[in-house]
């Protein structure tokens, strides 16, 4: 069984990766990922270290209003120092696109971790897409 405080440390470092995408707080994430990370966003790329990533979240994120990204369904397995957690993701941005205002993305996170002296943070993550849909906020 997963220690609580481990558990609630996991969940803590992939919550704060949602609000750090949210408030363009580019220290905040990449603070939540080891600086060699190994990143698979499928579609849109595939990184192996934590600072190509963060920028490319800055620059597609530059055109973009306000986002919502909401985690959920925390499923954490520790051993030691390393852990494996699946979290769903159901995020909503506010983009112009063809007529449509709004982007809704639902996608699993499949994340290893490893605690460092800073802290658990994730060594490599995969995303897999479930939905993407545009939307419009006007009827």
């Amino acid at each position: 069984m997963t220690p609580w405080y481990d558990a609630l440390a996991i969940r803590d470092v992939i919550d704060r990766y949602a609000a750090a995408i949210d408030r363009r707080d580019w220290d905040l994430l990449r603070n939540c990922f080891t600086a060699d990370c190994k990143t698979d966003y499928g579609r849109s790329g595939r990184w192996q270290e934590r600072e190509p990533f963060v920028a490319w979240l800055d620059e597609i994120h530059r055109d973009v209003g306000p986002t919502m990204h909401r985690m959920s369904n925390h499923q954490i397995d520790v051993d030691g120092d390393c852990a494996s957690a699946t979290s769903y993701l159901d995020a909503l941005l506010r983009v112009e696109h063809r007529g449509f205002d709004l982007l809704h993305v639902v996608a699993t996170y499949t994340d290893e971790l490893v605690r460092t002296d800073e802290g658990w943070k994730i060594a490599s993550r995969r995303v897999d897409d479930f939905l993407w849909r545009r939307e419009s906020t006007t009827t």
